[in-house]
């Protein structure tokens, strides 16, 4: 387990604790703070979050269960899980969990997040906070969270943008199993941000003293239009695929005639010869032609002239375009 706390200095830059002493006695200051977890047991959970919390039940049945959408609020409390896709090449959601608190923000998670690491760090050096305050700073680190959505959809638009000129070029490599796998990503992408705009709509109606929303109201309302807009690209992301599918299934489907065309071509001009070759090899005893010295010549002659016939008549109806 890694245990990281931070406090908003009075110039709104973030400032990395370095004291020992347990955080419960740290917060008695009143001081707004940032408690990050990575990967705790159940057990350091609940000694951390057990001084803490007046509501036991958020700690065992909440932050401890898997639950869908698991949301909780008290009077002191509000805690809810956000999801993110961490690893593109998964795709599985990894849930970050939120404890607000009055003067304290705790998040929980079970792998190092490369885009919290950054944030906290440009916000002890570089940036700074619109306000002292812990919806201040729930605000930024959700909005870095969401900020990172955007990557996932250029991410898939560029897949299908490049799977849709291999269909469009007429590549005969293109294995379906691709475009139902981006279209299973999409899906995913898709839970994701209805989750996350769950979560955003709770910060939004809470009435508690776990935080106050106050003046970031506005920005947690952006923040929600821009989860929203995702619904708009994976739509169109999802009638693209649609597109290509059917584009694919229409030239798979038009090989597939043009083979059966050759086949049927193929067997229509065969049709008459084996009649001939039918006809000419029964076993009867006097048969027209059957003894006649250019009888051979003569039936390979005319077997010739009716395959010529034959393709000369399915080039002027249109066969061979």
């Amino acid at each position: 387990m890694r245990i990281t706390s931070y406090i908003i200095g009075d110039d709104l830059h973030l400032e990395e604790e370095t004291s020992v002493s347990a955080l419960s006695e740290r917060i008695k200051d009143g001081r707004p703070r940032w408690v990050d977890i990575v990967s705790p047991e159940d057990d350091e959970v609940r000694s951390i979050l057990t001084p803490l919390v007046h509501d036991d039940v958020i700690i065992e049945d909440f932050i401890l269960k898997e639950r869908n959408l698991p949301v909780a609020h008290s009077e002191q409390e509000l805690y809810f899980e956000f999801p993110i896709i961490r690893d593109k090449a998964a795709f599985d959601h990894e849930y970050i969990s939120f404890l607000c608190m009055p003067h304290l923000l705790i998040t929980i998670h079970d792998h190092e997040i490369e885009m919290l690491n950054k944030l906290s760090q440009d916000l002890c050096k570089h940036l700074h906070l619109q306000r002292a305050t812990i919806a201040s700073l729930l605000f930024n680190l959700m909005a870095e969270l969401v900020e990172k959505n955007h990557y996932l959809y250029m991410d898939q638009r560029e897949k299908i943008t490049k799977l849709s000129n291999r269909v469009i070029k007429g590549q005969n490599s293109i294995d379906v199993k691709a475009i139902l796998h981006l279209k299973k990503n999409i899906g995913r992408i898709n839970i994701m941000i209805e989750d996350q705009l769950y979560c955003i709509n709770t910060i939004q109606i809470y009435e508690g003293v776990a935080f106050d929303i106050g003046k970031q109201r506005r920005n947690f309302s952006n923040l929600e239009d821009e989860v929203r807009n995702g619904f708009r690209f994976l739509s169109r992301y999802e009638s693209r695929l649609e597109d290509i599918h059917k584009h694919y299934e229409l030239m798979l489907q038009e090989r597939t005639n043009n083979r059966l065309k050759v086949l049927t071509i193929v067997a229509a001009i065969f049709l008459p010869l084996n009649l001939v070759a039918g006809i000419y090899g029964m076993n009867f005893d006097h048969i027209p032609t059957i003894g006649w010295e250019f009888g051979y010549h003569a039936a390979i002659g005319f077997m010739v002239l009716v395959a010529i016939a034959m393709v000369y008549y399915f080039y002027r109806t249109g066969w061979f375009k």
